[in-house]
């Protein structure tokens, strides 16, 4: 049986696969950003635009599309998708015919938006706004995967090991195949969101991501009992 807690915002059953991510980061930072409104990512939109674009599709065209998404997005950004449709021009982007795919796990209480599926082979992908690293994929990648591996063991009547990670920004497609330590990482990032959402303050870990930290000051105040901390006045 699920439980409804408040990282969800929509009050969506379960903990989100984003959720789980951010509190991998830094417990603290989930802590603090869970208590605001979050922004879609302008990099993010541009990445999925390019990621699920026909093959006729000009840059032109991709751009008014990111326009209706994001009325507000700065003429800047185009530079931004000019560099990835530069980057991705030769490389094969995995087909899909379903994206955005709710998927939950009522077992582990986890749900998520999956970026691609393709019927005709069963493959599932990806889609990041990052840069590759040398090989393989991000520890927080490897997490996305396992988690939504998690999920789709529940719905799938074939097994699905693994899925591909689209690095747009990169033009690099690799797949990844997540390990019994991804899964043991996602269910403590679950145990430890939960404790979170419930008013519970993390401990600061070991090597906290505090540079560039939008909560910096927040973090390092006396330590806040109860989330309801930020709408005292």
């Amino acid at each position: 049986m699920t439980e409804t807690y408040r990282s969800s915002k929509n009050r969506i059953t379960g903990v989100s696969i984003s959720s789980i991510i951010t509190a991998f980061h830094c417990p603290r930072r989930y802590y603090f950003y869970s208590a605001i409104e979050s922004k879609p990512s302008e990099r993010y939109s541009i990445c999925k635009q390019i990621s699920c674009m026909g093959p006729e599709a000009t840059e032109e065209e991709l751009w008014e599309n990111i326009c209706i998404i994001h009325p507000d997005i700065a003429d800047e950004k185009r530079s931004f998708l000019k560099e990835c449709l530069k980057a991705t021009r030769n490389i094969p982007l995995r087909p899909w015919t379903e994206t955005d795919i709710l998927v939950r796990s009522d077992r582990a209480g986890i749900h998520g938006l999956l970026d691609k599926y393709n019927a005709a082979t069963g493959e599932y992908a990806l889609t990041r706004c990052t840069n590759a690293p040398n090989k393989g994929c991000w520890p927080d990648d490897a997490l996305r995967a396992a988690a939504f591996l998690i999920c789709l063991e529940e719905t799938c009547t074939t097994k699905v090991e693994g899925m591909y990670i689209e690095y747009i920004p990169s033009g690099i497609v690799r797949y990844y195949k997540p390990t019994p330590k991804d899964r043991r990482m996602v269910l403590q990032l679950i145990h430890k969101v939960r404790d979170i959402d419930k008013g519970g303050f993390p401990k600061k870990p070991l090597s906290p991501p505090c540079s560039g930290c939008s909560f910096l000051e927040q973090c390092q105040q006396n330590k806040p009992q109860r989330l309801s901390f930020f709408f005292k006045k």
